[in-house]
């Protein structure tokens, strides 16, 4: 025991390192990143929740496959709620919230590549009549419009899981940062922090 009180005395800048705090160790600095994160989370599921008739027209899609869509976000939330509420407070909270963050931006990125992964508009002149709107299951004799079936299909996949990156990255932002506030602030100011 006399040994290793030694040795933190003779070696004092060692102590001095260990006991400064980092400038992103302050609750206020968690708060605007937890705000930041619950911010972009809002605003990526606002945006898809208004686009999504423009995708339905631009990819050809269903009323079901819009909605498949739309619901991605919440299969990946709820896949892993349970876990992240239970093993998350054992962990290192700002450190899983920051990883949902990336897991979040990821899904971000990834809802946003079909838009330049898919061909431009292409601009007609006539209109024809005779093709109803689901052009590929007509029995017509032009096969140009149906050659990028699989390309729709490739892009309802990527949106699909887009939207569960999304959800997964999303799971821990609002369960452990409530509580990292709620441990690390005075009990009358949680309120006010949350």
């Amino acid at each position: 025991m006399q040994v290793k009180k030694q040795r933190s005395s003779e070696d004092p800048q060692r102590d001095d390192m260990k006991k400064k705090p980092s400038c992103f160790s302050n609750i206020k600095i968690f708060l605007v990143a937890e705000c930041a994160l619950m911010l972009a989370q809002g605003t990526v599921g606002a945006y898809l929740v208004s686009v999504l008739t423009t995708l339905e027209r631009r990819f050809n899609l269903q009323s079901a496959d819009v909605g498949v869509i739309a619901s991605s976000f919440e299969i990946g939330n709820l896949a892993l709620i349970l876990f992240v509420s239970y093993f998350g407070a054992k962990a290192h909270r700002p450190r899983l919230i920051g990883c949902g963050g990336i897991v979040m931006a990821l899904g971000a990125l990834l809802s946003a590549l079909p838009e330049f992964l898919a061909s431009q508009y292409k601009i007609t002149d006539t209109w024809r009549k005779d093709l109803g709107r689901d052009v590929c299951s007509n029995t017509s004799k032009t096969d140009e419009p149906c050659g990028n079936r699989a390309n729709t299909n490739m892009m309802y996949l990527l949106l699909i899981g887009a939207q569960v990156l999304l959800g997964i990255g999303a799971t821990p932002v609002q369960p452990l940062g409530v509580s990292y506030i709620d441990d690390h602030v005075r009990k009358k100011d949680s309120s006010l922090y949350i």
